[in-house]
């Protein structure tokens, strides 16, 4: 009898866990598309180049078609989503250019003086956000994620501390420097904290109820946001629907959502970037937040995406109306791992979404 019960226990306890690591699939709305192939590439490459650990999520006009988790993700599984948090950013600062807070044309040196006072007040808005500004992807100093300062205090340092390295506007530096520097600009034109505009401007009226960037009085900009596989995909319906909610909630403009598209880097050198540049079609690769990675040869944007260090790679296919998000977290090296993967899932979806 004993070794019944023990069988038994072990079973159970076998069933429990095998269940934890099972794909975890979930409604969809019905229809007539096949993801076979979707399904067979990440059955594949989640457990080697996921970690085993993964939630992917694609709509089609706001509607869930392809939904799956593996390794207990789920969707509303919330990790830090690194440069995931550029698009998100840009969000914020694109609500301000809305109000007529500031203008992407504005010198930096006119909200923060102290830039002018070091030499660096030229330095536009749009090239802060477009990582043409001239600076360094990131400080040696670590300014822009110091969680110990303020962002009012990162932004005086790096004013006064990171030197620049290109002409503004010459050469394309891919990190965080620059865009800690903008949003302090946008805390100073807006008269309010970083969070507090993250909460009123965009995550509020998109519903998104598990998304922030910390506790911290200096949170970092270009990748220090945490969130859900649903709640961020509403950030990509959302700028889809050319800044619309699903219920017609008006978050940012048109013509928003357009600047933020356009390219910021035609004509410009490529200093560093951690995509290849082989992957693009022109020079004009990058917008405001966002990689303009797949466009025609005439530059017209296809397809824009926002992947993170940590492996989570967010798209929008605004012809076929596709937003779609492969969330992972994958501390090293992620977005190496998971990047080709990404790639082939994206080129599968433009193929059976017509």
């Amino acid at each position: 009898m004993r070794k019944i019960i023990c069988a038994g226990i072990f079973l159970l306890l076998t069933t429990v866990f095998v269940s934890c690591k099972k794909q975890v699939i979930y409604p969809v709305t019905p229809g007539s598309l096949d993801f076979a192939e979707l399904d067979k590439l990440l059955n594949d490459s989640v457990p080697t180049a996921f970690n085993g650990k993964c939630f992917a999520v694609v709509h089609v006009n706001g509607e869930t078609v392809y939904a799956k988790g593996w390794g207990g993700y789920e969707v509303n599984t919330k990790q830090l989503i690194a440069s995931c948090s550029k698009w998100l950013s840009a969000a914020v600062l694109m609500s301000l250019v809305d109000e007529g807070k500031l203008k992407l044309e504005d010198s930096v040196g006119k909200h923060l003086p102290i830039f002018t006072t070091y030499g660096k007040g030229g330095i536009t808005i749009a090239q802060l956000f477009s990582h043409t500004s001239g600076f360094p992807g990131n400080s040696t100093q670590g300014y822009e994620s110091n969680p110990l300062i303020t962002m009012a205090q990162a932004a005086d340092l790096i004013a006064k501390n990171v030197a620049l390295i290109n002409p503004p506007g010459t050469q394309f530096l891919y990190g965080g420097v620059s865009m800690q520097v903008a949003g302090r600009v946008c805390e100073v034109a807006s008269g309010k904290s970083w969070n507090t505009l993250l909460a009123e401007k965009i995550t509020a009226p998109c519903g998104m109820t598990n998304t922030d960037f910390g506790l911290t009085a200096n949170p970092i900009i270009g990748g220090g946001a945490r969130s859900t596989p649903y709640d961020y995909i509403l950030l990509l319906d959302m700028m889809m629907r050319k800044g619309l909610t699903a219920n017609g909630t008006r978050v940012l403009s048109e013509s928003a959502v357009t600047a933020m598209e356009k390219s910021y880097t035609t004509g410009v050198g490529t200093t560093y970037s951690p995509l290849p540049v082989s992957l693009f079609n022109s020079s004009g690769f990058y917008g405001i937040g966002n990689w303009r990675d797949l466009t025609t040869t005439a530059d017209v944007l296809i397809e824009n995406s926002s992947p993170g260090a940590f492996g989570s790679h967010p798209w929008i296919n605004r012809g076929k109306k596709v937003t779609g998000f492969i969330f992972t977290y994958i501390p090293v090296n992620g977005y190496i791992s998971t990047l080709s993967t990404c790639i082939k899932a994206r080129t599968i979806v433009r193929t059976v979404v017509l």
